[in-house]
């Protein structure tokens, strides 16, 4: 009953009570009204001439008195003036059922909500479309083996027996469409990976698979929601097209059109919250779901007034597709920009890609064996998964610069230490054969990076030196480079008398031994 009937009813209730001879206070206690309010319908009853028996009650449901009129019609504005002028315009939308906040920012003036709905309340505009605004939402009809109804849902805060604190319980729920089979997984996220693990055991608690899955927009299910169409999740598509069944993400903001796994979200955690403050890990809970689903599927649907294990046993099993005879191998998903450098990082390991793909946002998706990359849904390489934890980097020849392709053959290292002297290319090349990697790495650089300061025959001559003492070290040849030939015993007698020349005041040392002795 409407705000306004329940207004009129009372105000014949009151002036029936004068009529049949009760007197104000017993009016008020019996209809538990204010004394204020009896007092003024009394008041109009009179000046209508129903209490006198001028003029008789009008029957049921007609109304005593006009209605009020809102105190909102009498107060104008500026913002009212500036709504005038629309007025019919808004009226028009109004009648062809778009809602009110719509038109508020389709309108060519900036006016408040407040503002807004007052307007309609004064020119009567507000219960205007209504009927037309009301959605109907027609009844959705499965047929047996079409749909199966996924959702994810929050179950509660549960005790973790590994680490001994609380978190998140996560259920995701699966229905069929036709016979209204419920089918609940525990688990402790809902990411990619668990979502589609999740999908496999409903398959295989079905026996088959239904011809498509239903859900909504989640970024397991659609990297980015559509009314039209969806840009769907690649690792999600995969999963579908090794089972052969269809997708179908609902239109965002429509979970009217998967109520049949909607309804089943409330019901699952009241089976739950029958624990009461007891806490459970995610396999008693489990144990415990499992239980009461089996009692649920065995009872009378409202709906189809069957029991939805025997719907499902007698109609659906036999629609369904078969299981395919390879299981589906959960992959991983993973988003991400690729590097300056051309590789993308996944893992904590590093991929290469073509060098026209730096700097742009890719897919990946990876299996035990392989990592897929992909850019805006097409596929643009392929390698092997990293399982070394010593391995951090994979680069395919065809990705490398090549000056990269010639450091990774040490062709360019012996190319350039020969432009320099035979001599340096044979320190270069039993640097290459000790391979220590980067340190000889770093050491090989640092005598090739001596030709900005030395000529080539003056490099050419030391290393040959460095070679008679079998010594290939960046600081020996450097050395050697600085002391322009001479040797360690020459420069270390000149440095010494160089600092007996700075001790001016220090006695000879003969005079320290001659106290000693």
């Amino acid at each position: 009953m409407t705000k306004k009937n329940r207004r009129r009813l009372m105000e014949r209730k009151i002036v029936e009570s004068f009529l049949m001879g009760r007197g104000f206070n017993a009016t008020c206690k019996l209809l538990g009204v204010g004394r204020n309010r009896v007092s003024h319908i009394r008041e109009r009853a009179r000046e209508y001439g129903y209490l006198d028996g001028r003029k008789a009650i009008p029957p049921y449901p007609e109304a005593l008195f006009p209605d009020p009129k809102d105190g909102r019609c009498i107060k104008r504005s500026e913002t009212d003036e500036q709504l005038q002028k629309y007025k019919q315009w808004i009226t028009e939308r109004l009648e062809s059922g778009w809602h009110p906040v719509t038109i508020l920012e389709e309108l060519c003036v900036s006016v408040g909500r407040s503002s807004f709905y007052r307007f309609l309340h004064r020119h009567n505009l507000v219960e205007v479309g209504e009927n037309a605004r009301r959605r109907i939402i027609p009844e959705i009809i499965h047929t047996p083996g079409e749909a199966l109804i996924v959702d994810w849902g929050k179950l509660r805060d549960v005790l973790n027996p590994e680490t001994g604190k609380k978190r998140t319980l996560w259920m995701f729920l699966g229905v069929m469409g036709y016979s209204r089979y419920l089918i609940v997984q525990l688990v402790w996220s809902n990411d990619v990976p668990t979502t589609l693990s999740s999908l496999e055991e409903m398959m295989k608690e079905l026996g088959g698979v239904p011809t498509r899955i239903t859900s909504d927009n989640a970024k397991c299910f659609a990297l980015k929601a559509c009314k039209y169409e969806p840009l769907l999740n690649p690792a999600y598509e995969r999963f579908a097209s090794h089972y052969g069944t269809q997708i179908e993400c609902l239109p965002p903001r429509s979970p009217e059109l998967k109520g049949k796994v909607e309804r089943m979200m409330p019901f699952v955690r009241r089976l739950y919250e029958a624990h009461g403050d007891q806490w459970y890990g995610i396999e008693e809970s489990q144990r415990y779901i499992n239980k009461k689903i089996v009692i649920a599927n065995e009872r009378i649907h409202a709906t189809t007034r069957t029991k939805p294990i025997d719907l499902f046993l007698e109609k659906e099993t036999m629609a369904l597709k078969p299981l395919p005879a390879v299981a589906y191998e959960v992959e991983q998903f993973h988003e991400g920009k690729i590097r300056q450098d051309g590789h993308i990082r996944f893992d904590n390991k590093y991929y290469s890609v073509e060098e026209k793909y730096t700097g742009k946002r890719a897919v990946v998706i990876a299996n035990s064996k392989q990592v897929s990359i992909y850019h805006e849904g097409k596929l643009v390489e392929v390698h092997d998964r990293i399982t070394s934890s010593y391995k951090s980097k994979s680069t395919k020849p065809c990705h490398m610069k090549p000056w990269e392709r010639e450091l990774e053959n040490d062709s360019y290292y012996r190319e350039r230490a020969a432009k320099i002297g035979p001599y340096v290319e044979e320190v270069i090349i039993n640097l290459l054969i000790k391979g220590n990697g980067f340190i000889d790495t770093r050491k090989i650089w640092g005598i090739l990076s001596l030709d900005k300061k030395y000529s080539f025959l003056k490099i050419n001559d030391t290393c040959k030196k460095a070679l008679s003492i079998n010594s290939y070290s960046y600081r020996t040849i450097l050395n050697l480079l600085e002391l322009g030939g001479e040797t360690f015993e020459q420069k270390e007698c000149e440095r010494r008398k160089s600092n007996d020349m700075s001790l001016k005041f220090v006695r000879p040392i003969k005079e320290y031994q001659q106290l000693l002795n």
